[in-house]
């Protein structure tokens, strides 16, 4: 896969490492890394060992994710892959399939970032086979220093800001449909945001599922469901979320 630059499509890899990452294995563990990130590899290591260094919690999503600060200039967003709905209260963690999900995920966000999506860098992912097409895994980003996941960030903003911050969320969207994409679950949580001097900032998050396609009409309209039922959802009140907000994210329908 080669960088496209923004608005071409993206093209992952279909197996093995993209470009710019190398493959570990030991024993039942392998390990997507990116080069020159050994620190990565060491703290996907300590995951499948039971052995993670402190770390500061992450809000959103199914739990479990944390940012390990590894140096000066690197801290890096832990996600251990966690079951959802009913099947959680039975299989948290575990998975089938001889296409591991963190290996998918991490070929996605290469493609998509080389495509000039918004999404964190992708640093790593690792799965262990605890039997024969049975693994557990986990996925690796490089941490948005001050940014906030899009719920946390309306609640704490000011009216006025919070109509920009989706509009910032929106384009965010807009950019994985020129890049041929469509992510499985567009809800506030799956966005960050944090401010800047040129504005507001916004990336997207949680790629796991994301599919490759041709963008059409409907797809956009999906979307913007998605959306409206996450608000709905965390803002039943409509105590945070503004008409602005509402029509900021009705940009993502149209072409």
């Amino acid at each position: 896969m080669n960088a496209v630059g923004p608005g071409q499509r993206a093209v992952p890899a279909r197996a093995g490492a993209p470009p710019g990452f190398a493959v570990e294995s030991a024993g039942r563990l392998r390990l997507l890394v990116r080069e020159g990130a050994a620190e990565v590899g060491e703290l996907l290591r300590g995951w499948a060992n039971d052995s993670l260094p402190p770390a500061r919690a992450l809000p959103g999503g199914r739990g479990g994710a944390a940012a390990f600060p590894l140096r000066r200039d690197l801290a890096v967003v832990l996600r251990p892959y966690r079951r959802g709905g009913l099947v959680a209260r039975l299989n948290r963690g575990h998975y089938l399939g001889l296409s591991p999900r963190p290996f998918r995920e991490l070929r996605a966000a290469a493609a998509l970032v080389s495509a000039g999506v918004p999404t964190p860098e992708p640093l790593g992912a690792a799965v262990l086979w605890d039997a024969p097409g049975l693994y557990r895994g986990a996925f690796a980003t490089r941490e948005i220093w001050g940014a906030a996941n899009l719920w946390q960030f309306l609640r704490q903003a000011p009216p006025a800001e919070r109509g920009p911050a989706c509009a910032a969320a929106a384009a965010t969207v807009q950019a994985l449909f020129a890049a041929g994409a469509l992510h499985p679950d567009p809800n506030l949580q799956n966005f960050l945001i944090r401010r800047a001097a040129t504005g507001l900032e916004a990336w997207l998050i949680d790629l796991d599922g994301v599919r490759f396609t041709t963008v059409t009409a409907r797809h956009r309209a999906a979307a913007f469901a998605r959306i409206c039922r996450s608000i709905r959802k965390l803002d039943p009140q409509s105590a945070v979320i503004t008409l602005a907000c509402v029509e900021a994210f009705r940009a993502v329908t149209t072409a």
